[in-house]
């Protein structure tokens, strides 16, 4: 008859084993369902700098959507510029449009009609290295910052390539008052 307590011993270090097992498994199961869900299907991006108010705000917690996305005028979207630095700006224009601004006015015009912006209170002025107007490629969108003062966004870099937006936000969080 064998040992009890040998048996007992084997016992458990094959339930440690089993264990370590089981958790490894749960640990690679649970990082792969994060980044499907975080890398693959949603974005998360904090809000750097005062470009998007009164929409958004420093240190806001936004949650993107990053799959089947299809934009339109007024959506917010997370842009990787060509430096890897990602901002968050508004789609202004789409693709095909032409966009100028009439920068005695303050108005930014698409297909040659003034853009109905009520989530500005500023006007909209070019800036230097940019020549208006601008028909945008068959994947390309015009994005700007709301507070467009403060903005760095198409009117710096030009059209940003469908390429480039790598979500369309969904909700956001904000932390602070």
């Amino acid at each position: 008859m064998p040992d009890e307590g040998a048996l007992d011993k084997r016992l458990q270090r094959l339930r440690r084993r089993k264990s370590r097992w089981a958790l490894a498994r749960t640990m690679v199961i649970t990082a792969g369902v994060v980044y499907l869900l975080f890398g693959v299907i949603f974005g998360i991006a904090v809000v750097q700098g005062d470009s998007m108010i009164p929409a958004l705000r420093e240190s806001d917690v936004a949650l993107f959507l990053r799959i089947g996305n299809t934009y339109h005028i007024g959506d917010i979207a997370l842009v990787e510029a060509g430096d890897g630095t990602e901002y968050v700006k508004r789609i202004v224009a789409l693709p095909g449009q032409t966009v100028a601004i009439d920068d005695e006015t303050g108005e930014l015009l698409v297909d040659g009609e003034p853009l109905l912006e009520p989530y500005i209170y500023e006007g909209t002025y070019s800036k230097t290295g940019i020549g208006y107007p601008i028909t945008l490629g068959e994947d390309e969108y015009f994005v700007l910052g709301d507070h467009r003062e403060n903005s760095k966004d198409s009117r710096n870099y030009g059209p940003v390539s469908a390429k480039q937006l790598d979500g369309k936000l969904l909700f956001f969080f904000r932390w602070q008052k």
